[in-house]
């Protein structure tokens, strides 16, 4: 016997490659049985289930993985370009709504121009439209509607992801 929303789980997690953020009936149950779906990821798949108080999602030991890379080098650019503007980084990616344009905005007008046209889904203002489509099937960001998102509490991962970087650097520097 699985639990309820057993197949919603993983289908959301292996098929569609999906954060499950909380508020969702999967993330709930997901979280009641964590100690089951931890073993039956790494049982079946070989996979990681992370699940932490607000999201959960499976990791991969693919190193390959050009999505994960495009998505931390548009968060890098966009907090870069929102701290030059003063504004708390955290807060606005916590609870703060986006719109594409002021987005496109920051992104055009960044000193990092050429990295985000060195990444072919952050060339241009099209391909990140798309890029923006592919976050929310991934549940990164809710579309608010056409002009305006959020970011769900999935882009806590890739924050922390580039935290432990960082601190890789600087223990390295030492």
């Amino acid at each position: 016997m699985y639990p309820e929303y057993h197949r919603e789980i993983t289908e959301a997690l292996l098929m569609d490659a999906r954060f499950l953020v909380e508020g969702e009936p999967e993330f709930t149950c997901l979280r009641e049985n964590l100690d089951f779906y931890q073993q039956f990821f790494e049982a079946s798949f070989g996979l990681s289930l992370l699940c932490q108080s607000d999201y959960a999602f499976l990791q991969s030991a693919r190193d390959n993985d050009t999505l994960s890379r495009d998505i931390c080098i548009f968060l890098g650019i966009l907090c870069y370009e929102m701290d030059r503007e003063g504004k708390n980084i955290m807060e606005e990616l916590s609870f703060s709504t986006f719109a594409y344009e002021e987005v496109e905005r920051l992104l055009e007008l960044s000193s990092y121009r050429e990295v985000l046209e060195a990444t072919k889904s952050l060339r241009d203002g099209s391909s990140r439209r798309n890029f923006y489509h592919l976050l929310a099937r991934r549940r990164l960001i809710d579309k608010i509607d056409d002009e305006v998102f959020r970011f769900t509490p999935g882009h806590k991962y890739f924050l922390d992801f580039a935290r432990g970087i960082a601190q890789g650097k600087s223990e390295e520097e030492e």
